[in-house]
């Protein structure tokens, strides 16, 4: 009984206990408080010349009773409406750049910022600030190449940089003229670093010039006037913001632009003063006697200042200043240099048909496992150990090929590079040497590969590449070099 009684009492404390869990519960709910928003600076007054550049820092804060931020929303609006365009973000400071209406030089912007809480609820009165903007204008100024030559063919390249205090996203474009800024400048796009003009022609002296920016293969839809042919001209470039405000014009240094006369370019490539005006001379004689009186002169690697005169800035320039031409005569005493640019400035030359004669001088301190050789009838040179191989002033250098004249060397030649040759090209002249043991001084007759002129054909079998590791003008011994031009340059190439 007495336990009977002890769960009925139980059981009413627990359903008294449930039931006063159950009152406790009943109630209404307390509204979600909005968040409050904070800019750091409340107010922002300047005036006059002391106003904020369009590049601007702003930071923001905000807090919520009874809960967290999620993030934050922005606008410039001038006015707050249901309309307005928030941006959200999770940052608390951010940089701005402030566009101007195109006309102006000083605006005022709203800074309109609101919280937004867990619950994604706005700060109903956002916090805002007053932005008072000038415009700033942009700068620009011309940058140094590797190279920048003072006398080119019409194709020439130009570097710069352009700069906005109110940021660089400011920049909108940039306005470029030939040698008279009272024309109506050229307008190129704010992303070029860089441009090459090219004449259109050369049948006048004042051709429009084709515009390619930075490295583009494709030029601009538009011809540029202004370029002179034949004479000194000057590239004036100034930069304009999205405010239309415009820095001054800034001048390029002086560049002579001469025009091609002819589809023949004799390259010299010598770094002697001396040898370039001698070897020079040999060659023009001797085209002009073989009947290749039409050439134009390319003195490749000049140098004035220890700078050099006529080499254009970069690879790509150069390689559309050699297709400009159909055939190139080319001769250095410096295979290193000669070899080296060829390789990386020929290709779109030979891809149009061009034709390529080369004779260089090749050191005893060229790297023999070099690339250089690679676009050229050479597989190899031809090297051993503790061996010189020499010309003497009296040897011969026998012809390969029917309608070649047989040479002698004039002058007494202590390395020579004969080389062994890719397959498909052909050994036009043999040279008689003399070996040479370094350590000893012993002389012997060489019996090894004697190659030293060698020529390929392009796809079409026709020949496009004679290299030579002799210089010609050291090969006149028997003043036959006419003959020998007559059969290179006009039947073998077809100047």
């Amino acid at each position: 009984m007495r336990q009977k009684y002890f769960l009925i009492l139980v059981c009413i404390f627990y359903g008294g206990v449930l039931f006063s869990c159950k009152t406790d519960l009943k109630g209404n709910l307390k509204n979600n408080l909005t968040p409050e928003t904070h800019t750091v600076v409340d107010t922002i007054i300047r005036i006059g010349a002391d106003r904020m550049n369009a590049q601007v820092e702003l930071k923001w804060w905000g807090d919520d009773a009874d809960g967290f931020i999620k993030g934050y929303e922005f606008s410039f609006d001038s006015v707050i409406t249901s309309s307005t365009h928030w941006v959200f973000t999770s940052n608390q400071d951010s940089t701005f750049i402030l566009t101007i209406p195109p006309g102006k030089d000083t605006i005022d912007f709203t800074f309109w910022v609101r919280a937004i809480d867990n619950l994604g609820s706005p700060d109903p009165t956002p916090a805002h600030l007053g932005l008072p903007i000038k415009n700033s204008p942009p700068s620009v100024q011309f940058i140094s190449a590797t190279n920048n030559p003072v006398i080119s063919f019409p194709v020439v390249r130009f570097y710069w940089k352009g700069t906005d205090p109110d940021g660089d996203e400011n920049l909108s474009r940039y306005e470029i003229c030939w040698n008279d800024t009272a024309q109506t400048p050229y307008s190129i796009d704010v992303i070029a670093s860089s441009a090459t003009f090219i004449a259109s022609t050369f049948s006048t002296t004042s051709p429009s010039s084709n515009v390619y920016l930075n490295n583009d293969l494709t030029a601009q839809p538009f011809l540029m006037s202004g370029m002179i042919l034949n004479d000194t001209n000057l590239l004036y470039i100034r930069a304009v913001d999205k405010a239309e405000a415009k820095s001054a014009f800034i001048s390029s240094y002086k560049i002579f632009i001469k025009k091609p006369h002819s589809s023949n370019l004799v390259v010299e490539a010598y770094t002697s003063p001396a040898q370039s005006a001698s070897a020079l001379t040999f060659y023009s004689q001797n085209l002009t006697a073989s009947g290749v009186a039409d050439f134009d002169t390319l003195n490749l690697f000049q140098q004035q200042g220890g700078v050099y005169t006529q080499l254009a800035p970069d690879n790509i320039t150069q390689s559309r200043i050699f297709s400009l031409f159909n055939h190139i005569v080319w001769f250095s005493n410096d295979a290193s240099k000669s070899l080296s640019l060829g390789q990386r400035t020929l290709d779109n030359f030979f891809n149009a048909n061009g034709k390529l004669f080369m004779a260089v001088y090749v050191s005893s301190t060229f790297d023999e496992q070099s690339t250089f050789l690679d676009f050229t009838p050479v597989q190899s040179l031809v090297a051993y150990s503790d061996t010189a191989l020499i010309l003497q002033d009296t040897s011969s250098v026998f012809s390969q090929q029917s309608g070649y004249p047989d040479l002698k060397s004039s002058v007494i030649i202590s390395n020579v590079k004969p080389f062994n040759l890719i397959t498909g090209s052909t050994p036009i002249y043999n040279a008689n040497l003399i070996g040479k043991k370094i350590s000893t001084n012993f002389l012997f007759p060489w019996s090894g590969a004697s190659t030293v002129m060698a020529s390929k054909t392009n796809q079409s079998g026709q020949i496009n590449f004679i290299f030579s590791s002799l210089e010609l003008q050291k090969l006149n011994g028997l003043s036959n070099a006419a003959q020998l031009f007559q059969k290179l340059f006009v039947t073998e190439l077809g100047m």
